[in-house]
């Protein structure tokens, strides 16, 4: 592979909802870091980003033919796997000399089974992929085996066989991410999330890795790892100098290092940042001084993992926290004037109608600002997965040529439109409340956001069944 301008392109594929007004659109910051580890190591690299210029797959296909990259990498989640897949046959026969590499979530999960579905791909990298990336383009530069390289999995006379156990890189020694790569995005304003007016937005990762085991979740990487809180807020610096005011804190749960947490709320406030931001946590470690120095910072709102309204729900998931818990988020962002956003899992095993009912009374009683609920994925791997195909009740499995993602079957839910329907019965029953009603408006209304308004159109007619959600693939 001759080391030279645009050797390496990373794309970010379509999302199953790119044909919608979509949540938020975030730059690829997995890509961007990955970049970032290709250049040092003298690679030249290029981005493509499906989502944010709502490119089709043949848009791609051009746009890799016109660049003749020797290798392609591409980022796999469970959601994508058919037109992934798709993409990548129709990569390999309009850039027949490009080594092709796929990375991600789904890849790290079932990395055998991906690499059989997944018959045009050279090989796949496991875990996080900045330092075996780099290795595997030197690999093929120099016409090296890659057998040794950490988390590779690739063909071998017919056999698919693994190389030695992935690797976790120091998260402070990792480079920033190359957002000049996506440059055109961020002047273009692509980049954004529904709750802020506005654009773009831009996102940042403090901290990699996540220590507990909820039974919906696939997380490869318990171990915690924490970047330097001055290193995060000169980062944070780095972006305000850009004129952007607005960032997403993505870590898995960024408040799970007390001390840590307020060190980077500190910071801020020394410089005098002007930044808003929000982040994720655990309701369990949601405190006071959290919440005050938070808001002090800037933080507009927090997202958590509340789940399910029913104690005995959360315990099946294992996820470790109580509903007195997620009460007292919900009360802490409304006395320091924070958002608070929820997601809620129906379906998971051992769920019931009264426990669904169990979790609609919360969130009518506790009013988290705004509230997502989502049918159980069994993903790869989870405990959920394991749980439901044990007992039989695995309906379907993650394979690109699928009808429909797989699903967990219920004693009183024998057919997926029994919880899809319960989904949005779920749904009309929040949104369609005074509350709600006038606290969107407000949103909308107070803030100019018409974005906002045309999404509360969107899943107000999908709700009701008057739109049909767009297909998975």
């Amino acid at each position: 592979m001759p080391n030279t301008h645009k050797t390496v392109l990373l794309i970010n594929p379509r999302a199953t909802y790119v044909d919608e007004i979509a949540q938020k659109c975030y730059p690829p910051m997995h890509l961007l870091y990955l970049a970032a580890c290709l250049r040092q190591a003298g690679f030249g690299v290029e981005v493509l980003d499906a989502n944010a210029f709502r490119l089709s797959d043949q848009q791609l296909i051009d746009r890799a033919r016109a660049l003749g990259p020797a290798v392609i990498g591409l980022s796999l989640y469970s959601e994508i796997l058919r037109q992934v897949r798709d993409l990548t046959l129709r990569l390999k026969s309009a850039c027949p000399d490009a080594f092709l590499v796929l990375g991600g979530p789904h890849a790290t999960a079932v990395p055998g089974q991906t690499l059989q579905q997944f018959g045009a791909v050279h090989c796949l990298l496991t875990g996080e992929t900045e330092d075996s990336f780099p290795a595997l383009c030197r690999a093929l530069t120099d016409g090296a085996p890659v057998s040794g390289i950490p988390g590779v999995v690739y063909r071998r006379n017919g056999e698919i066989t693994a190389g030695p156990p992935y690797t976790f890189p120091n998260v402070n020694a990792v480079p920033r991410p190359a957002r000049d790569l996506v440059e055109q995005a961020y002047s273009e304003k692509r980049y954004y999330t529904l709750m802020v007016r506005r654009r773009p937005v831009d996102t940042l990762f403090t901290s990699r890795g996540c220590p507990f085991k909820c039974g919906f979740c696939y997380n490869f990487r318990f171990k915690y790892r924490a970047r330097d809180p001055e290193e995060v807020v000169d980062e944070l610096g780095g972006i305000r100098e850009r004129g952007i005011r607005d960032v997403e804190i993505c870590d898995d749960t960024f408040t799970i290092d007390h001390r840590r947490a307020l060190a980077i709320f500190d910071k801020i406030i020394e410089r005098n940042l002007d930044i808003s931001f929000r982040i994720k946590s655990r309701v369990d470690v949601f405190t006071e001084e959290l919440a005050s120095r938070g808001r002090e910072a800037g933080v507009y709102l927090v997202a958590f993992g509340m789940e399910s309204g029913a104690q005995r729900i959360l315990d099946a998931m294992h996820k470790r926290i109580t509903l007195e818990q997620s009460a007292r988020a919900c009360a802490l962002c409304r006395k320091y004037g924070m958002l608070s956003h929820s997601s809620w899992v129906i379906g998971y095993p051992g769920e019931t109608p009264e426990t669904v009912e169990e979790t609609v009374n919360f969130v009518l009683k506790h009013r988290p600002s705004t509230v997502n609920v989502a049918v159980l994925r069994p993903y790869p791997e989870t405990r959920a997965y394991h749980t439901a195909k044990e007992s039989g009740d695995l309906v379907g499995d993650w394979d690109p040529d699928a009808e429909q993602m797989p699903w967990v079957r219920l004693p009183w839910a024998r057919e997926k439109r029994v919880l899809d329907d319960l989904c949005k019965r779920v749904m009309r029953r929040i949104y369609f409340t005074p509350f709600y009603m006038s606290s969107f408006a407000s949103q909308i209304v107070r803030g100019a956001n018409w974005t906002l308004a045309r999404y509360a159109v969107q899943e107000t007619l999908k709700v009701c069944g008057l739109r049909r959600k767009a297909p998975p693939s």
